[in-house]
């Protein structure tokens, strides 16, 4: 998986560190990233409404040598594994990192930072559909 020609550290990514909120349609992301530790960072996200969660996903973005490697583990609310991926690092700079993976049901995930208090996440699903979600520091 990290044999591939994009480079990245952590340290490129340290301004997702704390949470995050915002909307996806009716919905509700919340999300808090970590503090890089021993080279990884991580995430719990959660999906869901004022009554329900509909989905909890876990993420940690490792250091492989010179590159990231993004692992996404996601969850029903009855905490049933729905899917498991790692993913590969496609770009990488100050402000926006992405991660691909051909051929899965998410196909990418892609996090830019849009100003000091806000980040667009984006997630491509099979087909190429993009679902984005803008969320502000919490």
């Amino acid at each position: 998986m990290a044999n591939h020609s994009v480079s990245g550290s952590l340290g490129d990514i340290g301004w997702m560190v704390g949470p995050w909120a915002g909307s996806l349609g009716p919905q509700t992301v919340e999300e808090a990233w970590s503090l890089p530790n021993g080279g990884v960072m991580s995430t719990m996200v959660r999906l869901g409404s004022a009554d329900s969660v509909d989905m909890i996903e876990l993420i940690a973005i490792r250091e492989v040598g010179e590159t990231l490697v993004l692992h996404l583990r996601q969850f029903g609310p009855d905490l049933s594994l729905r899917h498991s991926d790692d993913m590969r690092l496609s770009a990488c700079d100050a402000r926006s990192v992405s991660f691909v993976s051909p051929g899965a049901a998410i196909e990418g995930l892609a996090y830019t930072l849009l100003d000091d208090q806000t980040m667009r996440v984006e997630v491509t699903i099979t087909g190429g559909t993009v679902l984005g979600a803008e969320l502000r520091r919490a």
